[in-house]
């Protein structure tokens, strides 16, 4: 019984204090990837050890020890008597850990499945409504391809689109829609970049360029495995307030880990000014997907003036209007300046700077002023993360 309630117990404060402990503090952002590491060792040792505390729970009568007690009930189970030597108390831990059982992995497999079907429609929309990028220089009949004109066409190493199509391998798909909104459907062998013709039109070149790698990095990397867990953990448990904002981490720090790698491909000035230009309009994208913003939910919804401190007015660099104003209008540039002034919050005004930040602006700020990693930050998550996971294992056989 010790061990079970052991096990309980860390469940229990894997599901609550834990998660929101972690969602609150902001050393995750400065290094993502061992962030992320630890939060996938919480979620399954939390899952883990609450399916061994009520199978603990069960066998608990069988036998002195835990692994000989579940050794004697998986013997009784092929003999066909799985109910030897279990009493009536026993007897609901059973049935509590067949339905914690049934619902962690069943809720898994549906959401995982739902997911794949959305994402395989999808693609076929994108083939059907969309269309490829043509060059001018190798299909001079490719009309209406923004991505073909001189703003994104030839700029000394040649056009970004046909550059992003040879160099990542995956299919481009540009959408004729005045919204600029970029994402990726991720897949194993058939991923989609989807631009729309208004991104086209908004972005400068080397805006654009940095977009495309940061979509790049979410296929190659499949980000999308990392943040399906805990999309199931939190349908799961809708109620749950740390399920809903380990969701929410984790997909800003898979985020984070794109902006690293578009920012070592091209230049981490020059993507914050797209973010900041994606950032105003904050366009919703299908489910399944990940886009260059980031999701669209509660969490983006933030006091503008609640931006990052150690910022000035120039460390945007310079961030022009649109080219084309029909993309935004005139109350989509406001918001290009609400957006622009959250990172631009005076370092001395402290009040505003205890404010929370929108996900978009904290991924701006940490591309303009990266944060110094020290060096035993990534080695003491990961060795958490180990000491997390094990922990389950070394209850059930002590």
């Amino acid at each position: 019984m010790t061990t079970a309630a052991l096990l309980a117990l860390f469940a229990g404060a894997l599901a609550w204090p834990v998660p929101r402990l972690l969602a609150a503090a902001r050393w995750p952002h400065r290094c993502p990837r061992a962030a992320i590491v630890l939060w996938q060792a919480i979620g399954l040792a939390g899952g883990v050890s609450a399916l061994l505390a009520a199978a603990a729970f069960t066998v608990a009568p069988l036998s002195q020890g835990i692994p000989s007690a579940l050794a004697d009930h998986a013997s009784n189970l092929l003999a066909g008597e799985p109910l030897v030597g279990l009493g009536r108390t026993n007897l609901v831990g059973l049935a509590i850990a067949a339905a914690l059982a049934a619902r962690l992995f069943g809720v898994l497999a549906m959401s995982t499945a739902a997911t794949l079907r959305e994402r395989h429609r999808h693609r076929h929309l994108v083939d059907l409504a969309g269309h490829r990028h043509r060059h001018r220089g190798h299909d001079p009949g490719g009309p209406g391809d923004p991505g073909s004109s001189g703003e994104h066409g030839e700029h000394g190493t040649g056009c970004r689109l046909c550059e992003h199509r040879d160099r990542a391998g995956t299919r481009l798909r540009i959408l004729d829609h005045p919204v600029a909104v970029a994402y990726c459907v991720p897949g194993v062998r058939h991923a989609r970049v989807v631009v729309s013709a208004g991104l086209l039109r908004t972005l400068t070149p080397e805006e654009l360029d940095a977009v495309l790698a940061h979509e790049e990095a979410h296929v190659s990397g499949r980000h999308d495995l990392v943040i399906q867990p805990f999309v199931a953990w939190e349908r799961t448990f809708p109620f749950l307030r740390p399920a809903r904002e380990a969701t929410a981490a984790v997909s800003l720090l898979v985020e984070m880990l794109a902006d690293d790698a578009a920012a070592r491909r091209t230049c981490g000035r020059t993507l914050a000014r797209a973010l900041a230009r994606l950032g105003v309009t904050r366009a919703p994208v299908p489910a399944g997907t990940l886009s260059a913003t980031g999701p669209v939910g509660p969490a983006d919804s933030g006091p503008a003036d609640s931006g990052p401190a150690d910022l000035g007015p120039a460390d945007l660099g310079p961030v022009s209007p649109p080219e084309s104003p029909a993309v935004l209008g005139v109350a989509g540039v406001g918001r290009l300046a609400a957006v622009a002034a959250a990172v631009a919050t005076d370092r001395t005004d402290p009040a505003r700077n205890a404010g929370v930040r929108t996900p978009v602006v904290a991924r701006i700020a940490r591309l303009l002023d990266p944060p110094a990693v020290p060096i035993w930050l990534p080695g003491t998550a990961y060795l958490t993360a180990a000491v997390v996971f094990l922990t389950p294992v070394i209850l059930l056989l002590t």
